[in-house]
């Protein structure tokens, strides 16, 4: 049979050398997948029984593709390679594996197949990991580092990790700050970049590259028909053709609608919020052990002109864990209720606005009696000075609250007619978790399950209580 030749990209990344990360995040149709064959061969070629791969996808289907192409090619180039369904292991060359071998395992999208998918790897020893279409998965950078400890060996055998991706997938801001914040240049098409990653403490190659190195696809058609799957974003257009890591949607809950070029908006500096009106007022989703989210809303914001009813996200306070690579979005701070109470009031204060003047609204659900001295975690939050209101979201479904928050994102500086949402840069969780956030497949008007959704949730408080009518007698007021 006649062997496939490497294309420009594929060829680049056999020159990767084998003891440093790579990762490979770029524009759809570039022969990312394809190119795993070519990387495999080599390195087995190199490396003989010392050779012992780990190739990751998200789900059992979608390995049966790279079970195909890795058959194909390696019974070619090493005859007598033998696949066994039961272990989904590759020799390499024979039963006794002279070139190494290649396992194949999924590693889930909801979290409970993750721990069962992580405990069928541990205690493992694999020299090299290739995680393919590694952006679909949201959480797959906490497995993978979860998975760290499968990458040993002798001294003298080079261990690295391999992530394949695209730009716009659930994962696509947690693989943006981790490969592509840290370079000290813009990325660009077939120019890689070597820097030193302080999360693996070791160096790490980052590169990205376009359809045209691929000589099966007709450039300029399949350029057409990526424009129409971008419907008309540019951010979206250069993430899908160009492999551009920019502040775009990943997820496909919030892909169509997200738009930080235009929701963002900053209020004046001089601006004294103490006096606006309508009353600014804050949402809160509640967490200890997962993080919480707070949000400074405020109507009719200032410095922009807005159709009635819109609201804008000022400020917000995210308590969250940190860690040598950065902010830990999903996982909680642990302070208590009174530290996040005092927390609460110096975040107000910076803006001149006290707790006990601002309405703050947070999950029903905090007002539960939970056994607590002061009844609830309501309860702490009052006792410590900083009482809360139910925000009353059993009036609209969630359903029916992502649908008023999309809509929101959606019309913001297109639709004159109806309210719009901005944020302030200073929303940092709601730029990094918001637009990465996938649909339930069980019920696409949800979120799934398992996802860091805090500042979603805070979000959808905001709008379901700006959006209720608080009528007196025959008025139709508002009443903030």
């Amino acid at each position: 049979m006649e062997l496939q030749s490497p294309n420009p990209f594929q060829e680049l990344l056999l020159k990767a050398p084998l003891d440093e990360h790579l990762f490979c995040g770029t524009g759809k149709a570039v022969g990312k997948s394809a190119g795993i064959k070519f990387l495999v061969a080599r390195d087995a070629t190199m490396l003989g029984q010392d050779y012992a791969c780990l190739i990751i996808r998200s789900s059992f289907q979608a390995l049966l593709e790279i079970q195909a192409d890795l058959l194909k090619y390696l019974s070619a180039v090493f005859p007598g390679t033998r696949y066994s369904t039961a272990d989904m292991t590759f020799r390499i060359g024979g039963k006794d594996a002279p070139y190494g071998s290649i396992e194949l395992a999924y590693s889930a999208a909801s979290p409970m197949e993750q721990v069962r998918a992580m405990t069928r790897l541990q205690g493992r020893s694999k020299s090299t990991i290739i995680v393919d279409e590694a952006g679909a998965t949201p959480t797959i950078l906490e497995f993978t580092d979860e998975l760290a400890g499968v990458l040993r060996g002798a001294p003298t055998v080079p261990r690295r990790m391999i992530m394949l991706a695209n730009p716009g997938g659930p994962a696509h801001s947690e693989l943006k700050a981790r490969f592509i914040d840290p370079l000290p240049f813009p990325l660009e098409h077939m120019r890689p970049q070597r820097f030193y990653s302080d999360h693996y403490q070791r160096y790490c190659i980052s590169l990205t590259a376009n359809a045209s190195v691929n000589p099966h696809i007709d450039w300029d058609r399949y350029r057409k028909e990526i424009e129409l799957m971008a419907h008309g974003d540019p951010d979206v257009l250069e993430a899908l053709l160009h492999g551009r890591w920019g502040d775009l949607a990943g997820g496909s809950a919030f892909g169509p609608v997200w738009s930080p070029r235009r929701c963002r908006h900053e209020i004046p500096a001089e601006y004294d919020l103490s006096g606006h009106q309508p009353a600014p007022f804050v949402v809160c989703d509640w967490g200890m052990s997962a993080p919480s989210a707070f949000y400074l809303v405020v109507p009719r914001p200032p410095g922009l002109e807005t159709p009635k009813g819109s609201i804008h996200f000022a400020d917000e306070l995210y308590t969250c864990a940190r860690d040598r690579s950065g902010r830990q979005w999903s996982r909680g701070s642990m302070l208590t209720n009174q530290e996040q109470a005092e927390a609460v009031r110096e975040w107000l204060e910076r803006w001149g606005l006290a707790p006990r003047s601002t309405r703050i609204l947070a999950d029903d659900a905090i007002f539960a009696r939970n056994g607590s001295p002061n009844g609830s975690v309501a309860g702490d939050f009052r006792t410590a000075g900083v009482p809360m209101s139910p925000v009353g979201k059993n009036t609209a479904t969630m359903e029916a609250g992502l649908g008023a928050l999309k809509s929101r994102l959606a019309s913001t500086r297109k639709n004159y007619d109806a309210p719009w949402l901005t944020w302030s840069t200073r929303c940092a969780a709601w730029e990094n978790t918001v637009p990465s956030l996938s649909r339930d497949p069980n019920n696409v008007e949800r979120i799934a399950p398992g996802q860091v959704d805090h500042a979603a949730d805070a979000g959808r408080y905001a709008v379901v209580w700006a959006n209720a009518k608080w009528r007196t007698g025959r008025t139709n007021v508002r009443v903030w």
